[in-house]
């Protein structure tokens, strides 16, 4: 990272989304080493850049792969989730509490030695786990991962609606998501019940141009109960140590990947917000890698009920530089962050440059006129912008 704080300064950031990896960060159960952290914290600040820091703990794209290797070994004491056939996969089951406890000591490790250090505030904001939820391996049957199916998850499943969950639901009935009011409607509102017995039975359905349906949803309940239970008490742990403002990323559902499962069952996705909002109050908001063309969709089906918009990861080049002034111009989102923008292959022509410059010189009037309806952007789409000139 020493040659690039100063390379993403020149191209007119002012801040910069880094990684944090758990098996780094604490090598040895109960030994930590934050060199590394402290020579990200430094190589920001003496570029005059400020950090939004992502833990890489328990999950990073659905895998746990950063995990530590005293984590990775020991599958009886941090078990991994199974497959409908019984297959464990290289991923943490959320059902194992003692993962659980070990990655929230570490979080709130790191975030007690941050608040030491940072005497600058270098670091704003935390992204807790990465785009996490179970993911099917490539070959496997439609929806053989849409939920873990290990034992204590089939028990959990086949068990009762958390009272927790069903008080929520109750409070903010008229606000749901629409999909989901819907379903506990058809099942008579109950506030007892299994979870298919409240919310009805997953089903997939085969109509693959109907990509926006919610296939196997009761199951995808299921898991972002079980998953933003997990990822709020790690993140509940850090925030006891430094209150700064925390966030979770997600995977985005979509047309090659309509199914819980094709993308990470139970991650913080609009469809499931009301439950990760039961389960971790914790956690700020949820935020949108977009990497698909239905751009102004995602955007907006992720402010619903009052989600901020924070885009996290994006793509750049032409596409990012005309879509960050439309973020912040007609959603007054926080974050726009085209990924992978220090490699050195953009050179000094990355139209990304001028956005951000132009945007800096906007900052006064953007920050005055953010939330309140009194500023608008237009995005270069022809069939956008022929709908806003008609």
């Amino acid at each position: 990272m020493r040659p690039v704080w100063k390379r993403m300064a020149d191209k007119n950031l002012n801040s910069v989304i880094a990684t944090v990896s758990w098996e780094l960060v604490e090598p040895e159960e109960g030994r930590y080493d934050f060199a590394l952290v402290d020579s990200t914290i430094a190589g920001a600040r003496n570029a005059g850049l400020k950090l939004a820091l992502i833990w890489f703990g328990s999950w990073k794209n659905s895998g746990s792969v950063y995990i530590p290797s005293w984590v990775k070994r020991d599958y009886e004491k941090y078990p991994r989730a199974k497959d409908e056939d019984g297959k464990p996969l290289e991923i943490l089951s959320t059902f194992g509490k003692e993962s659980e406890k070990a990655d929230a000591a570490a979080f709130a490790a790191l975030m007690k030695h941050i608040k030491e250090v940072d005497n600058d505030y270098t670091v704003i904001m935390m992204q807790v786990e990465n785009e996490i939820g179970i993911l099917d391996m490539p070959g496997k049957n439609p929806g053989a991962a849409r939920r873990d199916f290990s034992s204590p998850a089939n028990e959990a499943y086949n068990g009762p609606v958390p009272e927790k969950l069903i008080d929520y639901l109750t409070r903010h009935k008229e606000t749901l998501f629409p999909e989901l009011k819907k379903v506990w409607a058809a099942n008579g509102y109950k506030t007892r019940g299994t979870w298919e017995e409240v919310f009805g039975k997953s089903t997939l359905k085969p109509d693959p141009e109907d990509w926006q349906y919610y296939s196997y949803y009761t199951e995808e309940l299921f898991m972002a109960w079980s998953y933003a239970s997990y990822v709020g008490s790690v993140t509940e742990a850090g925030k006891n140590e430094y209150p700064l403002p925390m966030y979770v990323n997600a995977w985005l559902k979509q047309p090659g990947t309509r199914w819980p499962g094709k993308y990470p069952s139970g991650g913080p996705l609009p469809q499931v917000v009301d439950i990760w909002r039961a389960a971790a109050p914790s956690i700020d908001f949820i935020a949108p890698d977009i990497y698909i063309d239905e751009f102004t969709w995602t955007c907006e089906e992720f402010m619903r009920s009052g989600n901020p918009l924070f885009i996290p990861e994006t793509q750049g080049g032409e596409v990012g530089a005309a879509r960050a002034f439309y973020s912040f111009g007609e959603y007054s989102a926080g974050c726009f962050a085209p990924f992978g923008i220090d490699n050195p292959v953009w050179g000094k022509d990355d139209p990304l440059d001028m956005t951000y410059a132009a945007l800096n010189k906007l900052a006064p009037l953007i920050l005055e006129h953010q939330g309140t309806g009194t500023m608008r952007g237009i995005l270069a789409d022809e069939n956008r912008l022929f709908s806003i000139l008609n």
